[in-house]
């Protein structure tokens, strides 16, 4: 379907990876992190380029540094999305993850959705859209109560 998955990196005791930051972007020989710069739909990488702490650095000039580094993200699906993890666009994306989270947790905690058991997906689908109409209800009445008393209390 081309979705990427949001999620936070679980180390499964691995240990530090050379040549890497902790957002898995490339580092040079000083231990610079590569900056994340673009996504390639097409061929399914994502670009770095060489980091500011660079541009004066003795070693770019004799070769040793690349300017440009590409990672494809099929070589590791755990640790490599489009955003790159560490990039301002990954955290705006993993901040409404996390809101859109909240809410399951809430639907499953108060309307039982983690425990509905019914043979057919069909009266399944019916519950959960039960559920969310009567979420969807409550929230729209307690902010039109909410509305109401901010008028009351300015007036």
């Amino acid at each position: 379907m081309g979705q990427q998955s949001v999620i936070a990196y679980n180390k499964r005791n691995e240990g530090e990876i050379i040549g890497y930051d902790k957002h898995f972007a490339p580092t040079c020989f000083r231990e610079h992190s590569y900056r994340y710069d673009s996504f390639d739909p097409k061929y399914e990488t994502l670009k770095y380029t060489r980091p500011k702490e660079c541009s004066d650095c003795p070693l770019a000039n004799e070769g040793i540094c690349q300017k440009v580094y590409k990672v494809k993200i099929t070589s590791d699906l755990r640790r490599y999305t489009a955003p790159a993890r560490g990039s301002q666009a990954w955290k705006n994306i993993f901040k409404r993850r996390t809101a859109v989270e909240r809410v399951n947790a809430y639907l499953k905690e108060f309307f039982q959705l983690n425990n509905v058991r019914y043979r057919t997906g069909k009266r399944a689908k019916i519950h959960f859209d039960m559920v969310t109409l009567i979420y969807n209800a409550s929230k729209l009445a307690a902010d039109r109560i909410n509305v109401q008393l901010n008028q009351q209390q300015v007036a």
